[in-house]
């Protein structure tokens, strides 16, 4: 008797969230979003279908995203209802989901983002975004930020961070240009590079409505998250050795299809891991070398 007791009162209170939950999104989306009036040529309810969001076309949002999945090898997250699609995939031993995040203002402003959970032991925390500056005045709103020491990176981001040694070694020049090229997608200024103890998130403004334009943001979202696990994996004791110059031929990676030494003309990289292979290789494998990778895209550059 007791436990049944027990059991209609954890049905009562699951089923009271449910339909404060319900009630929430419907009068959220009714507020905020364009409506089909009529779905199969039916008068729909305030539950129909989202048709748009920040002015894109959902529908052909949702194609594009799952264009990205199948690209990443990845896994199409979609409500159908009230929530944009989502892509959850792997990279590295991370996982990675890209999403669209609605801000919560009286107008919202939407973002596209790419979150990725962090290795244990990641110690900092770390914040960029960009500079806000005074009407009409050369001075910056934000002077107790971290400076790096780059003349036009300094005076144009604000850095925060748990550790200021960490940030100005993290915020190389390699990191400092994939932040660049994400600031300068699309042609706005509004990034969000964050990282702590359990994920690393990048947030642009906008809805990359594009295949293009997505690839890119997750390109240059996943160096940025190369650059954080490197510094990881330092902190841990482990070597990293940096690309050799070029003409270096002594210092050749070694293919590891083939186990000769990879020149730099004719080599490939895996897309996922960077993996060096040669290009003949590549395509006789058909698929990256390493170990549970198994990433079938390369690209001529790194």
């Amino acid at each position: 008797m007791e436990l049944l007791v027990i059991f209609v009162i954890i049905f009562i209170i699951y089923g009271a969230g449910w339909i404060w939950q319900t009630i929430h999104d419907i009068v959220r989306d009714i507020n905020r979003s364009n409506w089909d009036s009529r779905v199969y040529g039916q008068v729909a309810s305030a539950r129909s279908v989202r048709k748009s969001l920040g002015g894109e076309d959902l529908g052909r949002l949702r194609q594009t995203f799952q264009r990205f999945a199948e690209l990443y090898d990845g896994q199409l997250q979609d409500r159908q209802l009230f929530e944009s699609p989502k892509v959850s995939f792997a990279y590295h031993t991370s996982r990675a989901l890209l999403s669209i995040y609605e801000s919560s203002d009286p107008v919202p402003q939407f973002y596209t983002q790419l979150t990725f959970t962090v290795p244990q032991g990641w110690p900092h925390r770390v914040e960029i975004f960009p500079q806000r500056f005074m009407d009409d005045d050369v001075r910056y709103l934000n002077v107790d930020d971290i400076r790096v020491g780059d003349g036009a990176f300094d005076p144009r981001y604000v850095v925060k961070s748990s550790d200021e040694g960490f940030a100005r070694e993290f915020l190389d020049a390699r990191t400092r240009q994939a932040v660049e090229d994400l600031r300068n997608l699309k042609g706005n200024d509004r990034i969000l590079v964050s990282a702590n103890a359990s994920r690393l998130m990048v947030r642009k403004q906008s809805i990359l409505g594009a295949l293009d334009d997505l690839s890119v943001f997750a390109e240059l979202s996943c160096q940025i998250y190369d650059r954080l696990l490197l510094f990881l994996q330092k902190a841990s004791g482990i070597e990293i050795l940096e690309d050799a110059a070029p003409g270096t031929a002594a210092e050749d990676p070694v293919c590891q299809v083939c186990g000769a030494a990879v020149p730099r003309e004719g080599r490939v990289y895996c897309r996922r891991c960077k993996t060096p292979h040669h290009k003949d290789c590549w395509e006789f494998n058909g698929q990256c070398s390493t170990y549970a990778c198994g990433e079938k895209r390369c690209t001529a550059k790194y």
